[in-house]
């Protein structure tokens, strides 16, 4: 168990870190960048703005790795009278909701 929770946790590591690149050329392409304007400003050269997706990129695939590891080694059954699969599917359509609905 805690093994597999280790190589979750590097694997959201690895592909966090791999992935990094890619979204720092999209935010270049899209203009997702923090230009230095005055003396204010603490960096001295652009900054992107678009790291978010690269993490939650990795917090995906290693959630996806657990659930499936455990539900191979029948630590969790997703498809029991607990319903599991919908347990986590009604919490993640209530995060979303939640998000839409806040108002800035």
């Amino acid at each position: 168990m805690w093994g597999d929770i280790a190589i979750a946790f590097l694997l959201a590591f690895i592909v966090s870190f791999m992935a990094t690149p890619y979204t720092i050329k999209i935010a270049q392409k899209i203009g997702a960048v923090d230009v230095p304007k005055d003396q204010r400003r603490m960096h001295k050269k652009a900054m992107p703005k678009f790291g978010g997706p690269a993490v939650i990129l990795g917090f995906i695939i290693s959630v996806i790795y657990i659930v499936s590891v455990m539900s191979i080694e029948h630590s969790i059954n997703l498809f029991n009278e607990d319903a599991y699969g919908m347990k986590l599917l009604g919490m993640f359509l209530r995060y979303i909701g939640n998000i839409n609905n806040m108002r800035y």
